[in-house]
């Protein structure tokens, strides 16, 4: 089984109420129905030791692939909801078993009807207040469509997008936003989100000391986004490497990582 890297990131922020002081996040992303090959029991135990207080999943635990077997990773979703809140946003991969059913039928709907039944909050488009005593923050999905994850030809952003898809922002509150694809930080940041949680490059795939991600999932060499904590103007982006691959079954100098995130008060 391939080992699997855990990755700390603290950010503070004057926007964050004192009552979420520790306040502990497990960020997953790319898991791709686990063809890579990674031990899941362990993910589960390295989970426990880290006692978070919700998971949130980035996108592309899911294979849009015909011959795809998913119930090893709805049965391991499930056992997390069990145990934790956990929040879902879709990937390309799912969205892509969403929209056509005359290929995948309606696997997608099965995943989320089972998962849901198990208790996970799937965000498509959605916002939800996350609560903590008397006080909250803002926890949303963003749902792009297939136009935004082109290898080529790829179109531009518009600066009203984000508003149609989720409406206004509240900028008073804190507000995280899960967003698969993160090469549009700027428009998620103008929008209005203080911390985006992204995924979709795999960490460049194959990595190089010092230089970081090769190439990414679009194919395009040395991606910008690629992993870690990137800043645009007041907001933050925390982009995972992913914990698996599809297509080309590659990680080079690349473990599958699990992301723990703590936001703190400043």
């Amino acid at each position: 089984m391939k080992k699997t890297d855990i990755s700390r990131f603290t950010v503070e922020t004057e926007k964050l109420p004192s009552e979420f002081v520790g306040y502990k996040f497990i960020v997953m992303s790319d898991l791709h129905s686990n063809t890579y090959g990674i031990d899941l029991h362990e993910i589960n135990r390295m989970i426990i030791k880290e006692k978070p207080d919700a998971i949130l999943m980035t996108g592309d635990m899911f294979n849009g692939l015909q011959k795809d077997n998913p119930i090893q990773v709805m049965r391991f979703i499930k056992t997390l909801a069990s145990h934790y809140p956990v929040f879902f946003a879709n990937g390309n991969h799912e969205y892509r078993m969403k929209l056509d059913s005359d290929m995948y039928d309606d696997r997608y709907y099965v995943i989320r009807d089972y998962l849901t039944e198990a208790g996970v909050v799937f965000l498509e488009d959605e916002t939800i207040a996350l609560e903590k005593d008397n006080a909250c923050i803002q926890l949303s999905g963003l749902e792009i469509d297939r136009v935004y994850y082109r290898k080529t030809d790829r179109v531009t952003m518009g600066k009203s997008l984000m508003a149609h898809h989720l409406g206004n922002c509240n900028k008073s509150l804190y507000n995280i936003l899960l967003a698969h694809n993160p090469i549009y930080f700027h428009r998620y940041a103008g929008w209005g989100a203080d911390m985006v949680l992204s995924g979709h490059v795999h960490g460049g795939m194959i990595r190089i000391p010092s230089l970081g991600g090769l190439v990414s999932t679009n194919i395009e060499l040395f991606p910008k986004y690629d992993s870690g904590m990137y800043r645009y103007k007041n907001s933050m982006m925390l982009v995972s490497r992913g914990m698996g691959a599809h297509t080309i079954n590659l990680r080079i100098n690349n473990n599958p990582e699990l992301v723990v995130l703590n936001i703190l008060p400043a």
